[in-house]
């Protein structure tokens, strides 16, 4: 029997096709992948050996979890494929949540200057008070007077928010919310007190007490502002 030239080269041709590693059915006995799968990955480029890696181990990660596993009969190529298709979509989900992230972050920054330019807040003084049974203070005591001041043409209802402590070194220390309820009309300006029992085993707590006047600075945080007509300007969480 006589054989062309061009026969013998699409035999030739056909039987090195075959033997693509990526056409390798991955075993379904793992105890045979170092004998019969190995060899075949280590033909791939670095690109695809990470990728039928990866495959693997989340296959059978996610057998141990109750998955599928691997579908008898997969090939090494269909293992980088599906690999593949999973990085992408992780990524175009990593990309969306970037995206609202950024959304959001956009949302508060541009809530809390809005609020910031409604009004001007700012802690007055800071007291350390002891123990005094005879007037029912049964806990040492932190007092806070706190000063607002209404920017907007409309009455405001209340205010709330937090006063955070930066100490010298520009270090956030502590905080204090509070929540002004008072009428406040265009313009003017209130002063409230208000306080909180010192626990002395909470940190914050200690590093606010411990502050000395002229060695901190204070920024206000808002949450939220509420008007006489019922409108309301608030931080999203």
């Amino acid at each position: 029997m006589k054989f062309s030239a061009a026969s013998v080269l699409v035999a030739i041709l056909m039987l090195s096709a075959c033997s693509k590693p990526t056409d390798t059915v991955i075993p379904s006995d793992m105890n045979s992948w170092d004998e019969k799968l190995a060899p075949e990955i280590k033909k791939l480029s670095d690109s695809d050996k990470e990728k039928v890696a990866s495959y693997l181990m989340r296959a059978k990660m996610g057998e141990v979890f109750g998955g599928g596993g691997i579908p008898p009969g997969t090939t090494i190529g269909q293992a980088i494929d599906a690999q593949s298709k999973w990085e992408n979509e992780q990524a175009a989900k990593r990309a969306e949540e970037d995206a609202l992230r950024k959304k959001l972050e956009q949302e508060r920054a541009a809530a809390i200057e809005q609020l910031n330019k409604a009004v001007t807040v700012t802690l007055l003084a800071k007291r350390e008070l002891p123990k005094n049974y005879n007037i029912g203070r049964y806990s040492e005591y932190q007092e806070f007077r706190i000063g607002a001041q209404n920017n907007t043409e409309k009455p405001i209802a209340g205010v709330s928010g937090e006063i955070k402590f930066i100490d010298v070194f520009d270090k956030e220390v502590g905080s204090v919310s509070f929540g002004i309820s008072e009428n406040i009309d265009p313009g003017k300006t209130v002063v409230w007190t208000g306080g909180r029992d010192y626990n002395q085993f909470l940190d914050m707590h200690r590093a606010v007490w411990n502050l000395e006047d002229g060695k901190y600075t204070t920024r206000f945080v808002p949450e939220m502002v509420v008007f006489k007509d019922g409108e309301k300007l608030a931080v999203p969480e």
